[in-house]
């Protein structure tokens, strides 16, 4: 017949014991009172028929006994951790959906601080460009509009701004009016220059290119093309912000500045580290207006 196994609740009250050799310190760490410590102590001796510990005034040193079966119980105590941690690891898992430019121009330079903030969440970034159709705790989509009293949902709204290198401008040798722009080389964002026309409108022109374009599918493909001087592009300040301070995109009429859309969100309801998400995503919502501002100086 095999040898019956001790109180396997008693065992993470003899480690403790035995690593802080004190019974108090132990009731202490485990949160409950000595009394309990002293009792699964001495049901664990019972149990092995053996002295593990010697005990003196206000104090307890291993026995012989007590060091060899000691061996035995922390080696079991890190394995059932180790196995435990394979069911419920320590880290939480955030995966976040977002179109291309938004990712990578907006929130990839802003999430070290969420990181920061919950250093136990690994987080994954999707981008919508990439058709990855596996659900997300956070999605970020973005919509076309013009009238920010329509969009108090938005988390950032989608101002656009007339850019270019200043190599481009330094060929001009001055500022440019609104029509003048018309004249060079205009870079558009999608095949229908929506925001070339929103921009025109509220310039008070017509959307008549003298220069020529050339079209491209992403916002962020049109500012690799402003960044080499291959023409003027419309752009968000809120996704150029370190390229306008410092030097490497200048913008045009800096006053005209029209909304052509919009970035919101959705997230699962019951999700707590989504909702933390969120928090912190209402935060960022001033970076917007500064990099406006920096546009406007």
């Amino acid at each position: 017949m095999s040898r019956r196994l001790p109180s396997l609740n008693a065992l993470p009250a003899f480690s403790a014991a035995a690593r802080l050799c004190s019974i108090s310190l132990a009731a202490r760490e485990l949160c409950v009172t000595p009394g309990a410590i002293s009792r699964q102590i001495k049901s664990l001796e019972e149990s092995l028929g053996s002295q593990l510990f010697r005990r003196g005034h206000n104090s307890i040193v291993l026995t012989e006994a007590g060091h060899r079966f000691l061996a035995h119980v922390n080696g079991a105590l890190a394995m059932l951790q180790t196995g435990a941690s394979t069911i419920v690891p320590d880290r939480s898992q955030l995966s976040i959906r977002a179109p291309i430019t938004l990712a990578r121009r907006w929130l990839i330079p802003r999430i070290r601080s969420f990181c920061q903030e919950n250093p136990g969440v690994d987080i994954a970034i999707h981008s919508l460009a990439l058709g990855d159709a596996a659900a997300a705790d956070i999605t970020m989509t973005y919509v076309r509009a013009t009238d920010a009293t329509a969009l108090s949902q938005a988390f950032l709204l989608d101002r656009t701004m007339a850019v270019c290198s200043p190599q481009l401008l330094a060929l001009r040798g001055r500022s440019l009016a609104p029509a003048e722009l018309l004249g060079l080389p205009l870079l558009l964002d999608t095949g229908d220059a929506w925001s070339w026309r929103r921009w025109c409108a509220a310039a008070g022109i017509g959307f008549h290119p003298r220069g020529g374009s050339i079209t491209l599918d992403t916002d962020e493909a049109s500012i690799d093309a402003c960044l080499s001087g291959l023409g003027v592009g419309q752009a968000s300040p809120s996704f150029i912000e370190k390229e306008l301070r410092s030097g490497q995109l200048v913008a045009l009429c800096a006053d005209v500045a029209p909304i052509v859309g919009a970035y919101s969100f959705a997230h699962a309801p019951k999700s707590l580290l989504a909702g933390q998400f969120v928090s912190w995503l209402q935060t960022q919502n001033d970076t917007a207006k500064a990099a406006f501002d920096i546009a406007a100086a």
